[in-house]
């Protein structure tokens, strides 16, 4: 039909609105949003959008064993089901999209012939995004939940879930997102300004081996400035905070300045 299409290959997640993301120097810029690229089937109608996607699960964790494991396998028999709905209203756009997913894995002995352990968990995830227009300047949002986030979010900021002792999946309760401001100082001149939070409620230290080395929360600021020279040239540069604490109380904190030059065609 005029207003519906089907898409197939690989490409964005349909999780994803990519039109929320900041015009930041860093390519995947705030720690909160959801970023990934993966093969997928998707139906679009209007603002409804409905797809399937490749599953892949990332645990941590012990099994029956004892034995510390990180699999990453193909263990999964259905693959991750997105539903996303864009919608505008007068200078607002934005979309709301809910996610379901398998988590699962096996470990087999050296030669691969005999099933050690296996288990399978079920989690989803829900997401928020939009763009404001200010005039020329824009904000643009995103606030994500749920308890298989996982991969999805931060450029793999978290494990989808752990193995327990028992060698059983469990989820964990994941939350994350950014608010980010364009401003254009002049038709050559723009910054942006990004502020963004993810955590994780992992289990406790007394309740999971690994727990102390489990990432708890994340924070990044960006702050840039861009001039455009020439039509479709862009030089600037950026300033980049970032703060880490994993689960066990340590943390740590990243500065850094990075600079590009962009030529669109």
């Amino acid at each position: 039909g005029q207003d519906s299409s089907i898409l197939a290959g690989q490409t964005w997640s349909t999780f994803f609105n990519v039109g929320a993301l900041p015009d930041l120097i860093d390519f995947v810029g705030p720690v909160g949003t959801i970023f990934i690229r993966q093969p997928q089937v998707r139906w679009t109608h209007g603002g409804l959008q409905l797809s399937i996607e490749n599953p892949a699960t990332r645990l941590n964790g012990i099994d029956e064993s004892g034995s510390s494991v990180k699999p990453k396998d193909d263990s999964e028999k259905m693959p991750d089901l997105v539903a996303r709905y864009n919608g505008k209203m007068g200078d607002l756009s934005w979309s709301v999209a809910g996610m379901a997913r398998e988590l699962a894995y096996d470990t087999r002995s050296d030669k691969g012939a005999i099933e050690v352990d296996s288990d399978e968990e079920y989690g989803f995830g829900l997401s928020f995004a939009g763009k404001w227009m200010l005039g020329k300047n824009d904000v643009r949002f995103m606030a994500n939940y749920g308890d298989a986030l996982g991969r999805y979010m931060g450029l793999m900021a978290f494990e989808d879930g752990y193995i327990d002792d028992s060698g059983s999946i469990e989820t964990i309760d994941q939350w994350g997102g950014f608010i980010a401001y364009r401003h254009f100082w002049s038709d050559r001149w723009r910054s942006t300004f990004s502020a963004s939070y993810a955590e994780a409620d992992n289990p406790g230290l007394n309740d999971f081996a690994l727990a102390n080395g489990l990432a708890e929360s994340y924070q990044t600021y960006h702050a840039n400035l861009n001039w455009l020279p020439a039509p479709k040239l862009s030089i600037g540069g950026e300033l980049i905070y970032a703060k880490k604490e994993v689960e066990d109380g340590r943390d740590g904190d990243l500065s850094r300045i990075q600079f590009a030059v962009k030529y669109a065609f």
